[in-house]
């Protein structure tokens, strides 16, 4: 099964080409509502970001999104989503790349800031979070000692209505092999509001989408999808130092317990607060209402700054109590975020209580440190640890587990960013994994302000074999538009088994009267075992 996850993931690595593409976003400060969730990057592979966050989380193929950096709260740039499922996505650069690390922690504003704010400009205070995703404890948000919200006027949001369609052919078996063909396609319909002092002065928060998902064979069942990500009512009082939420949310407290179907209830100012959610998990499979896993969190979160220097942190305690005869999970977490100058501290631990004898176990632990050494010069490293607990298998809930360390450096430039980053993990099994990524960007060409070009390349390996991925790219402005082509190359070597693939990509973003735009994106690939040709339209209103 390990060695069937490796070559999944090569694959991966192959098929998921980047494209980068802009999206009018509103102003920074009609930002502070929007929808948001906060991730850490679990893989960087040239210019493609590999994140555990997708659709159930309120991420969609074709989405643009402004990235913040959670130690700080300042605007990193933009990423795109290229590929997304349920708990996985893919993304890319969407203008000019930003130094970024496997393991780092970002936020992801699901309504963009503008173009015109540089990387590194303040941005408004982060509110909290809504929906973020499915699965607990595998995201991170920023506590509500950095939220700060004003009721609006209007309503704000996105509209947009995709159409995807897929067409692969996957060629299996030896000596006679078997040629399977499968088309998918799926009209859908998404939309992200933002209605402040909406209902007895709560704002609402909503994020929906609607999908038909044809399939060849009708191997997707059911074919008709209604996800709601996001229905929250939200209030900060100001007679009180008191935050109440109510309806699906993603908890802003907190990176642990992740999407309730509940109540928050949090007292205290920005320095301090303490609080609990008591509600239910929602069904992890289609977003459904679902009784079967109550739980319980208590916390406690503050801030401070001073000169030069920031810090927050959370600690909480959690329990899931499941409504069947499994037995009880109940987890401690804690989270502190420092910034002193040139230096940044980070840290996530989780210690879970086993289920049989009480022992607890750290079974999540990710440390990261950066230090700028120069200007534009950042040097990082990181330790990370992750034992998942598998409520299911109460019998040996800790079933899997890897030990990763990195390191790596970020070089940007006036007109151009360089970033390298080396790897090594080990599983459960002792599996030993080494990966290294090179990723360089020139944004403007010499006499060429409109051209840009940038390029990558990996290559991983492991006691099975090795993978390698190498992807130039090219972005063309074309006067209120914006084009770019890319082409990838990869191979891999897995148990004396060589399969190299190719493929092309391009996308086109351009503006449309009323304040509508179009996004048009095409994928080829073909070599080894898989020929496949994608092709994702948008068309998108942002009020």
């Amino acid at each position: 099964m390990r060695r069937a996850r490796i070559l999944l993931v090569a694959v991966g690595l192959t098929a998921l080409p980047g494209v980068a593409r802009a999206q009018d976003a509103p102003r920074l400060s009609q930002a502070q509502d929007a929808p948001r969730v906060t991730v850490r990057v679990r893989q960087v592979a040239g210019a493609s970001l590999y994140l555990d966050v997708g659709t159930a989380h309120g991420l969609a193929t074709g989405d643009t999104l402004a990235v913040l950096a959670d130690s700080a709260g300042s605007a990193l740039g933009r990423v795109v989503v290229t590929a997304s499922t349920e708990g996985r996505s893919v993304l890319t650069f969407a203008g000019e790349p930003f130094p970024v690390a496997r393991g780092d922690r970002l936020t992801l504003l699901l309504l963009r800031v503008p173009a015109s704010v540089p990387a590194g400009e303040p941005a408004a205070p982060a509110p909290a979070e809504p929906p973020a995703r499915a699965a607990p404890r595998e995201h991170v948000a920023p506590p509500p000692a950095a939220v700060a919200t004003a009721p609006r006027a209007r309503a704000h949001g996105r509209v947009a209505a995709d159409l995807g369609g897929v067409r692969s052919v996957t060629r299996v078996g030896g000596a006679d092999p078997l040629d399977i063909e499968r088309t998918f396609a799926t009209p859908a319909l998404r939309v992200d509001v933002t209605a402040p002092a909406a209902v007895g002065g709560f704002t609402l928060h909503t994020s929906a989408r609607v999908a038909y998902r044809y399939s060849s064979g009708d191997a997707v069942q059911p074919a008709a999808s209604t996800r709601i990500y996001a229905a929250s009512l939200e209030r900060r009082f100001t007679s009180v130092p008191l935050q109440v939420v109510l309806g699906r949310f993603h908890s802003p407290a907190e990176t642990y317990s992740g999407y309730w179907d509940g109540v928050l209830v949090r007292g205290g100012k920005d320095a301090v607060g303490i609080g609990a959610i008591v509600g239910f998990e929602p069904d992890q499979w289609n977003e459904g209402l679902s009784t079967a896993l109550p739980k319980a969190t208590v916390f406690v979160d503050g801030s401070a700054r001073g000169a030069g220097w920031r810090w927050r942190g959370d600690l909480s305690a959690h329990t899931v109590r499941p409504s069947d005869s499994l037995p009880a999970h109940t987890f401690l977490g804690v989270t502190q975020r420092l910034t002193a100058g040139p230096l940044r501290l980070s840290h996530d631990v989780q210690a879970d209580r086993h289920p049989h004898g009480g022992s607890w176990r750290v079974s999540r632990l990710n440390a990261r440190a950066g230090l700028e050494v120069a200007t534009g010069v950042e040097l990082r490293v990181g330790l990370a640890r992750r034992e998942s607990y598998l409520l299911r298998r109460p019998d040996d809930p800790f079933a899997t587990k890897r030990d990763r360390t990195d390191a790596g450096i970020g070089v940007r430039g006036g007109a151009g960013y360089l970033s390298a980053d080396v790897d090594v993990s080990r599983d459960a099994g002792g599996e030993v994994t080494r990966g290294a990524s090179l990723f360089a960007a020139a944004y403007r060409l010499p006499g060429l302000d409109r051209i840009g070009l940038s390029g990558s390349a990996s290559r991983w390996s492991g006691d099975y074999g090795t993978t390698l991925s190498l992807s130039p790219g090219m972005t063309l402005g074309l006067s209120r538009a914006s084009l770019r082509v890319g082409y990838r190359y990869g191979r891999i070597d897995y148990l004396q088994r060589d399969v190299t693939s190719h493929g092309l990509d391009g996308s086109l973003d351009a503006p449309l009267a009323g304040g509508m735009r179009f996004t048009a994106r095409g994928r080829l690939q073909w070599g080894g075992l898989l020929r496949s040709q994608a092709l994702d339209l948008t068309l998108y209103r942002i009020f």
